[in-house]
């Protein structure tokens, strides 16, 4: 396959990628000091990776990290402690523990036996639509929704409200020192715990996510609070993260041209490609616990790293051509689902509900275009894909 133009460099096109608001970062050193947000950038592939698995460097930033605009707001702790208690913003044993309860969700057993229930979801999402679709709405959201809540037990009628949590929760990592952005994270993880104890407080599904957790709690290994905290991690991350990428991997091989050429091809191949080429998590925070030194630069204990995901992903020294969609790439390995003892242990569910929904749409209408510019918003400094209209008339 010929590789395809970069969609997102093209001044002609309707509609920007969020990448390119960081691939500038290229041009500079791959390891630099922020005078600004007082935080180490870390853009470059083999430095990321070193610093994502240096054991000096802790995801525990919500604890330990703060930037002047914290220091210029209101004070206080950082995020909620519900957020704090997250396993992925903890380290060693207190990440690790937590980790193993919930790690049976997403093992290779258990993916198998709920792929034919996400064949059926999306197929009903589907059912009556011969145009189109608005990969939004009608398709990424409801079935990432949906899914998320069958593996931890949840009724589907709370699907519907993962769409309004997740802004409030995503602003509450990124400007937690706007006290309105405080008052609306906290009230919908309120929410989600007053969620999750209802659904306790009924039969539980054996085996679920909250089945996991309540018995891990009625062991003594975790606490009542640890329950809501994994939870909303998990609600979190498996909806936001992976309705996401479903709809800017239709967007961008939308862009590229490269729609057709998804036919036929290996669905893992094609969506590897799609992760590296356009990553849903643009960047992860570290703190230093102690002196770390990366590409000759000494970052001292207490200061705040970003390693720049979606960066190191169009890293031209590992990547060939990185800002061309090339399905026939061949990827040793890309850093979208980050890298170590922190690499996302929902990874092969989003694997698989892309895959899925890239084979049946392309199945449906391998014409397939967009129906109109693809509608994005800011939200704190994130771009955010709204809405992506698409038409096609069938084989």
């Amino acid at each position: 396959m010929q590789a395809a133009r970069c969609p997102y460099r093209n001044g002609d096109q309707p509609a920007a990628d969020p990448c390119t608001d960081y691939l500038p970062l290229r041009e500079e050193e791959s390891v630099r000091w922020d005078e600004d947000l007082e935080v180490w950038i870390v853009s470059g592939f083999r430095e990321v990776t070193a610093l994502l698995r240096h054991p000096a460097l802790s995801a525990a930033w919500p604890q330990r990290g703060a930037t002047p605009l914290h220091r210029e707001g209101e004070g206080g702790e950082r995020a909620a402690e519900i957020v704090r208690r997250w396993f992925m913003f903890n380290d060693g044993n207190e990440h690790a523990a937590t980790r193993r309860i919930v790690a049976p969700l997403f093992a290779a057993d258990r993916l198998a036996a709920m792929r034919p229930v996400v064949d059926e979801l999306v197929d009903e999402l589907l059912a009556g639509r011969t145009d189109g679709v608005e990969v939004m709405a009608d398709l990424a959201v409801p079935l990432s929704s949906r899914v998320i809540c069958r593996i931890l037990g949840l009724p589907d009628d709370v699907a519907p409200r993962l769409d309004h949590w997740a802004p409030d929760i995503a602003a509450l990592l990124i400007a937690d020192y706007l006290p309105e952005v405080r008052t609306r994270g906290h009230r919908a993880l309120r929410e989600i715990a007053d969620v999750v104890e209802e659904a306790l407080r009924s039969e539980v599904r054996e085996g679920t996510g909250l089945w996991l957790l309540d018995k891990a709690r009625r062991e003594g290994a975790i606490e009542a609070s640890d329950i809501w905290a994994t939870a909303s991690l998990l609600i979190y991350a498996g909806f936001e993260t992976t309705s996401t990428f479903i709809g800017k991997a239709v967007r961008a091989a939308l862009h590229a041209g490269a729609w057709a050429s998804v036919q036929g091809r290996e669905p893992a191949a094609v969506v590897d490609e799609l992760l590296r080429f356009d990553t849903s998590v643009q960047q992860v925070a570290r703190v230093a616990a102690a002196p770390v030194e990366a590409a000759g630069h000494l970052i001292a204990e207490g200061d705040l790293v970003l390693l720049m995901l979606g960066v190191a992903n169009r890293d031209p020294v590992v990547f060939a051509g990185p800002d061309l969609l090339d399905y026939d790439r061949e990827i040793r390995r890309h850093l979208t689902f980050g890298f170590g003892a922190h690499y996302c242990l929902g990874a092969g569910l989003a694997r698989m509900e892309s895959e899925i929904v890239l084979e049946r749409l392309v199945g449906r209408w391998p014409d397939l275009a967009l129906d109109g510019p693809p509608v994005t918003r800011q939200h704190f400094g994130i771009t955010v894909l709204e809405r992506l209209a698409v038409r096609g008339t069938g084989r």
